[in-house]
């Protein structure tokens, strides 16, 4: 437990000196996208207005800057990866419980990569079966 405790530690620690230096990494990422949030979402500890934003990472084990449109890192997010689902689209899935949105994933084919920010429960899984919960919006990859 304590050696949890003492990781979580350092993550934050690295995340908030990597948020200081977003703007460099930004620039020489070697994995890109933007999308447009069309509603609030809760993104990792974050609440990101609609608006459009920049997805940068540089390498595909490392964390995902979310980057507002004026430069600004919203929130540095890592993610379980998960082998991408190639028959569905580049997009970001996005749960509703009323009208609270969350980002959950990322499915990223041209990456070979699913990133997985917040995994489903069991009965969340359930309820996805429905559909009606839930909200995809497409990433526009960058070119290199």
């Amino acid at each position: 437990m304590k050696e949890s405790v003492r990781l979580a530690r350092r993550f934050a620690i690295a995340a908030s000196l990597a948020g200081l230096t977003a703007g460099a990494a930004q620039a020489g990422s070697t994995y890109g996208g933007k999308v447009t949030l069309p509603a609030e979402v809760h993104w990792g500890g974050a609440v990101l207005p609609a608006g459009e934003y920049t997805l940068a990472m540089d390498t595909i084990a490392g964390p995902l800057m979310v980057v507002d449109s004026s430069g600004r890192t919203r929130v540095l997010v890592y993610a379980v990866p998960d082998v991408a689902n190639t028959t569905q689209p580049t997009a970001i899935l996005i749960t509703r419980d009323g009208a609270q949105r969350t980002v959950r994933s990322l499915n990223c084919p041209s990456w070979g990569r699913k990133l997985v920010f917040k995994p489903f429960t069991r009965a969340e899984r359930d309820l996805m079966a429905r559909g009606d919960q839930l909200e995809t919006i497409p990433v526009r990859m960058a070119s290199r």
